[in-house]
């Protein structure tokens, strides 16, 4: 979906990534991970002329966050949080330690491995960076846990929270003046986001805006809340434009195109939802791209 009259490109790992034939200009991009990702992006905005860059999964913004500067240097405005929020939500334990400390949020008990004890009770087991519901695995015995796959250290274990139907993602902008927020519950399928309720819903809001001011917001987030028990849990927060994006545009809550209007210093205008009632589904779609 575009709107604007700015020039879009992109980039991916894949040849063919679908998204492709929605930019200007594509071309095939290292992994993130690769020593070389960061030089060769920035040669490559200087070479087309990027203005502003927004990275949208984790190990592309952890592997930029490390070379701002650079960014900075070569004339590159980057949509991308501050380093406290990155440090403390690309990591399910750090956002655990992070939320728990702030008064009137309830975030559901979560251990390390060596810190996990087992008592009877329904646990998830997550890795401590990873992106949609990736590696989710749900144990009550140190023994399962055990046996798991995976190293230890890169896990967290999770009290389980009941009740799959209350489950709610809150897209989070403020300007670090003022805070906007939009609240959908929704349905998962394979890890990520199917179905979405737009709903109302105070409390919520009042306890997104409450996060949103502590940690010195000044872009998006995106948090999860499960309802359960009569309070409002928070699970996870994504400091990255997130899959919702689409829906959330379609209701007025722009927040892309806020985050690159406060990177140029423009005004940011006040939410207004356009609908009282909506709801989202993604749907699977056949197309061709012409590549000659």
């Amino acid at each position: 979906m575009q709107e604007t009259e700015d020039e879009i490109y992109g980039c991916d790992i894949n040849d063919y990534p679908v998204g492709m034939d929605k930019v200007r200009f594509y071309w095939k991009s290292d992994l993130a991970i690769k020593p070389e990702y960061v030089p060769a992006l920035i040669q490559k905005c200087k070479e087309i002329g990027i203005t502003h860059l927004i990275p949208v999964n984790e190990e592309e913004i952890q592997a930029i966050d490390k070379h701002m500067e650079d960014f900075h240097a070569a004339g590159i405005k980057v949509m991308i949080n501050n380093p406290y929020i990155l440090e403390n939500f690309l990591d399910k334990y750090k956002t655990y330690e992070c939320l728990s400390k702030i008064e009137g949020i309830t975030v559901p008990k979560t251990y390390r491995y060596e810190e996990f004890v087992e008592d009877g009770k329904t646990y998830l087991v997550k890795l401590r960076q990873s992106c949609g519901s990736k590696f989710l695995h749900v144990i009550t015995k140190r023994q399962e846990l055990d046996e798991l796959n995976v190293e230890k250290d890169k896990c967290v274990i999770q009290e389980y929270l009941d009740n799959a139907q209350e489950e709610y993602t809150a897209g989070v902008f403020s300007n670090g003046k003022k805070t906007e927020v939009i609240v959908f519950r929704r349905k998962l399928m394979h890890g990520y986001t199917s179905f979405v309720e737009f709903v109302q819903d105070p409390p919520l809001e009042r306890e997104a805006a409450a996060i949103a001011k502590k940690i010195g917001l000044k872009g998006y987030i995106n948090i999860q809340f499960r309802k359960c028990k009569g309070k409002n849990y928070i699970f996870e927060i994504n400091p990255r434009v997130s899959g919702t994006v689409v829906f959330r545009h379609m209701l007025g809550f722009e927040d892309v195109i806020w985050w690159l209007e406060i990177l140029d210093h423009k005004s940011v205008p006040e939410f207004r939802c356009k609908y009282k009632m909506a709801i989202g589904m993604r749907e699977l779609q056949e197309k061709f791209v012409i590549l000659r």
